[in-house]
C-alpha cells in the first residue's frame, strides 16, 4: 500500500529543494538571466538535486514508466524532473515541474500534469509535487500534496 508522506519528511524535502535552487541561482545563475531553454535549467537543477537526494534516481525529461511510455490522458509526458526509484512506482517521490519567467505559457496546464501526477488513483502518485517559477533574481514556488497546496 502507498502511503501519503508526513509533514516532517515534506519539510525536509522542501528544504532540499530549496537548497538545490539556492545552489543553482548561485553558481548557474546565467542560465536563467540569459533565456536558456527550460531543458537546460531543469538538468542542471536535477544534478543539484541529485547530490540532495543520494537514495534516488534524479532524472530530467523522464518518459517512461517501467518499459513503457509515461502515459497521461492518453498523451505521452516527459515531467521536467523526478525524484524516484526507476522500475516501480512505490517509491515515486516528487515530480517537478518549471517555467521562466518569459515563457508566456499558460501555467494550468503544468498544474494540471502535476495533479495527475499526483493523483493516489492513477499509477504514479508522486508523493509531492512542486511547481517552480524561475525569475531572474528568485524562484516563485508552489508545493503541493495530498491535494492540498502546502506552506512555501
Amino acid at each position: 500500500m502507498i502511503k501519503s508522506i508526513n509533514n516532517l519528511y515534506k519539510k525536509i524535502y522542501i528544504y532540499k529543494i530549496k537548497k538545490a535552487i539556492k545552489k543553482l541561482y548561485k553558481y548557474d545563475s546565467d542560465l536563467i538571466y540569459r533565456n536558456n531553454y527550460e531543458v537546460t535549467i531543469s538538468c542542471k537543477l536535477s544534478q543539484y538535486l541529485f547530490r540532495m537526494f543520494p537514495k534516488y534516481d534524479v532524472d530530467a525529461e523522464y518518459n517512461k514508466h517501467i518499459d513503457n511510455p509515461k502515459i497521461l490522458d492518453w498523451t505521452e509526458v516527459r515531467p521536467d524532473i523526478l525524484i524516484h526509484k526507476r522500475w516501480n512506482d512505490k517509491d515515486n517521490l516528487i515530480c517537478i515541474e518549471i517555467k521562466k519567467l518569459t515563457n508566456s505559457e499558460a501555467r494550468n496546464k503544468d498544474y494540471n500534469k502535476l495533479i495527475n501526477f499526483t493523483d493516489i488513483n492513477k499509477w504514479y502518485w508522486y508523493k509531492l509535487w512542486v511547481f517552480i517559477d524561475f525569475w531572474d533574481q528568485e524562484a516563485k514556488i508552489i508545493y503541493f500534496s495530498d491535494w492540498k497546496q502546502l506552506w512555501n
